[in-house]
């Protein structure tokens, strides 16, 4: 009996899915079945796992599911104090019960946009389709005093690497937001303010910098003592400030901004 058949039948159908959840450096592959799974090759383990159905229309939340897990779920801890550095991707595959594994359709590919914990015991992950990103408007730089680029893209041109520090973790505040790093003594202070902290893949901005302390945006999960982290310096996105892009990185070349911007706006102060 084919896919198709079961899935229409009213009582031959044993449907389940599999969800396979993926970071640029880690995968989680789970099933709402009661035993594991194993799809090309890989194996999905039981987990207590559902999502709502998919809409089919033209509004801006078509196509948009969620997708409920245990609160307390590895994957769902990404979403406490933060969203994922790198994009969490998800595919949902469902089949049936007692089918060929070439019976198995994809029922959902999107992204994770965020993480909702609930009152109860579970987390809500609202999740997009690929085809959302077809609605997005084509990005265009803002005629503005700040440089339009991000720090380090290939627009601004210069190379993290060459702008970063190593050094091993010394010491973690409770809310682990203050972080000392012998090796950030070496620069003066606030050359890493706007910056970031990097730890593999993961990544937090860098509000202030003082001597060998950091202080981070959000803490950074599994973030320990002696641990090595990169740390990179920070740009304020001005043209000739002590934290910008000409003073500081000698880049003004590459300054996508309109730093001579009149102040006044005359539309509502007059040209006098």
């Amino acid at each position: 009996m084919s896919y198709d058949s079961k899935e229409q039948s009213t009582s031959s159908g044993q449907p389940f899915e599999l969800y396979l959840f993926q970071t640029q450096d880690k995968a989680w592959r789970l099933t709402s079945a009661d035993e594991e799974k194993i799809y090309q090759g890989a194996s999905y383990k039981p987990e207590v796992v559902s999502r709502t159905n998919t809409s089919a229309n033209s509004e801006v939340k078509g196509g948009h599911i969620k997708v409920t897990l245990p609160k307390d779920h590895e994957l769902t801890q990404l979403f406490i104090s933060y969203i994922p550095d790198t994009p969490l991707t998800l595919v949902i595959f469902r089949g049936h019960e007692g089918e060929p594994e070439s019976e198995m359709k994809v029922a959902f590919t999107g992204r994770v946009l965020l993480g909702r914990f609930t009152a109860g015991d579970t987390c809500e992950l609202d999740c997009a389709p690929d085809t959302e990103i077809l609605k997005r408007p084509i990005a265009t730089a803002c005629f503005q005093r700040q440089c339009n680029r991000v720090l380090f893209d290939p627009g601004c041109g210069l190379s993290g690497a060459f702008w970063k520090v190593s050094g091993t973790v010394l010491s973690i505040s409770g809310d682990g937001l203050t972080v000392t790093i012998a090796a950030c003594s070496g620069k003066e202070d606030g050359w890493f303010a706007l910056g970031h902290i990097e730890k593999g893949y993961d990544r937090r901005m860098v509000l202030s910098h003082t001597g060998d302390t950091v202080v981070l945006i959000n803490p950074l999960i599994g973030l320990s003592v002696g641990d090595t982290v990169n740390v990179y310096a920070g740009c304020d996105r001005s043209y000739g400030g002590d934290n910008g892009c000409v003073t500081k990185f000698d880049n003004g070349v590459n300054f996508m901004g309109w730093e001579w911007i009149p102040g006044r706006n005359p539309f509502a102060g007059g040209v006098g």
